[in-house]
């Protein structure tokens, strides 16, 4: 009887994998990996094949969205295979969707969790995790220029006090600055308050890895800032609780009278 096992690796590179997650992988027939649903900064191929101590072929998006059946799922009907994902497994609607077409083709799964950066970013930030909205991904504007849902949604999460994470697009490799100016944009057209370049915003850089970066400031000022090499992250705050006020200015350097004015 075969099996499909989805082991999250975490944020950074090979080492975020759980002893849980090695003993997974080491302890399967194959080994397959996945790199396109977010970026993994010090990741070594290499290094995590060693770990595993097997060959691991990496999946395009193709391979799991379009041919699941024939690149990974054919193989788990009579094998134990590992897929190893950046993140937590079942961050990605991807992955979530290769676990329903692998059930509904009789084959079992099981999952082996890691850390997301839906849970770091709130935690690395001191912000409350419960008080998190609907997250949004930032569009390249060449593939979509106007994309007016994304700011509905911040201000909806606006609206009952929750904070918005914004996750920008790997593929279209936008930066903190540009993804800032797509919001500013959106404000421009819409009108309605939501989003200014005095507001504050918190820009995150490789989180999970040593050299990342968290900083809190208005957004104009975020903009002139070198967050260095990828992934990145925004947060747009709402009402922020005092501890959450404290946190922001020790953890990110908000300034104080921005997180005043901010009240």
């Amino acid at each position: 009887m075969g099996e499909l096992l989805l082991i999250g690796m975490g944020l950074h590179d090979e080492n975020g994998l759980t002893l849980r997650g090695l003993k997974a992988a080491r302890d399967s027939d194959a080994v397959y990996a996945e790199l396109y649903t977010s970026i993994m900064p010090g990741l070594s191929m290499p290094n995590l094949e060693r770990l595993v101590g097997k060959k691991i072929s990496v999946l395009t998006r193709k391979d799991l969205e379009e041919d699941a059946k024939g690149a990974i799922l054919s193989r788990a009907k009579q094998e134990r295979v590992a897929l190893l994902t950046p993140g937590d497994p079942v961050s990605a609607t991807t992955h979530i969707g290769l676990v329903l077409l692998a059930r509904k083709l009789g084959i079992p799964t099981s999952l082996v969790h890691s850390s997301s950066i839906a849970t770091a970013a709130a935690g690395i930030t001191g912000l409350e995790l419960y008080k998190f909205g609907r997250t949004i991904t930032v569009p390249s504007p060449k593939t979509n220029p106007f994309p007016e849902s994304i700011y509905d949604f911040i201000r909806d999460n606006k609206k009952i006090g929750l904070h918005t994470l914004a996750l920008l697009d790997i593929e279209g490799r936008l930066t903190i600055t540009e993804s800032i100016d797509v919001l500013l944009n959106l404000e421009a057209a819409k009108k309605a308050g939501v989003i200014t370049e005095d507001g504050l915003m918190v820009g995150l850089a490789r989180v999970g890895s040593p050299d990342c970066i968290v900083r809190a400031d208005k957004a104009a000022n975020l903009m002139k800032q070198d967050f260095g090499e990828p992934p990145y992250s925004i947060i747009l705050p709402s009402r922020l609780h005092f501890v959450e006020e404290e946190a922001l200015e020790l953890l990110a350097g908000a300034p104080r009278t921005l997180l005043e004015a901010h009240r």
